[in-house]
């Protein structure tokens, strides 16, 4: 019997996209909520949000690690861990949301 192998690339694309809303550094938790607010505060399901940080606490990637269902979101530390090394990112910070839209931070 033949052995069949199967090559497959993979290519990641980078799309930057320029909004003047999260160029300021985050510096306190309030900063975190209104970055968290403006991605996943109208969600009807529970998400899981991991926020990229470069060295200067500017935001450089956010990332809709999990989206869960009415009740429950499982998360993976892999997932998470995987969106800061593609993003070169030196911290992270994660938010979820509950679906009646109440935020929570942890710091």
């Amino acid at each position: 019997m033949e052995t069949i192998y199967e090559v497959s690339r993979i290519k990641q694309v980078i799309i930057e996209v320029k909004d003047r809303r999260f160029e300021k550094r985050v510096c306190n938790p309030w900063d975190v909520k209104d970055v968290a607010h403006h991605f996943i505060a109208d969600d009807d399901r529970e998400v899981f949000l991991v926020i990229c940080l470069n060295t200067r606490n500017d935001v450089i990637a956010v990332h809709r690690s999990h989206i869960g269902t009415l009740a429950t979101a499982a998360v993976s530390p892999r997932e998470i861990f995987k969106a800061c090394i593609l993003n070169n990112a030196r911290s992270l910070i994660v938010a979820h949301n509950h679906r009646r839209r109440d935020m929570f931070l942890f710091y």
